[in-house]
C-alpha cells in the first residue's frame, strides 16, 4: 500500500532515496497524487535494484496529512 511507504518515508533521515522497484513505482503514484515531491534518476542496468532511483525532495501537505490521519486511525481502540 502507498499510505504505507508515505509513513516509511517520513521515518526516513535525509537523503531519502528508494531503488527498489515497488518502491519507485509507489513514489510516482504518491508524486501524482501530489504527496511528495520527487525526483527520478537513472541508474543504468543494475542487477538487484531498479534501473530508476527515486529521491524524495520533500513530503508535501497532503502527505503529511495523510500520514496524521494514518497514526491517528491506528491510536484508536
Amino acid at each position: 500500500m502507498d499510505i504505507q511507504l508515505l509513513m516509511r518515508i517520513g521515518r526516513m533521515a535525509p537523503p531519502r532515496w528508494l531503488t527498489l522497484s515497488a518502491d519507485v513505482a509507489a513514489a510516482k503514484r504518491l508524486a501524482a497524487r501530489g504527496m511528495i515531491d520527487v525526483t527520478l534518476e537513472v541508474r543504468g542496468k543494475a542487477k538487484f535494484f531498479s534501473p530508476e532511483a527515486a529521491h524524495v525532495d520533500a513530503i508535501t501537505r497532503e502527505g503529511a496529512s495523510a500520514i496524521a490521519s494514518e497514526k491517528s486511525a491506528c491510536r484508536r481502540p
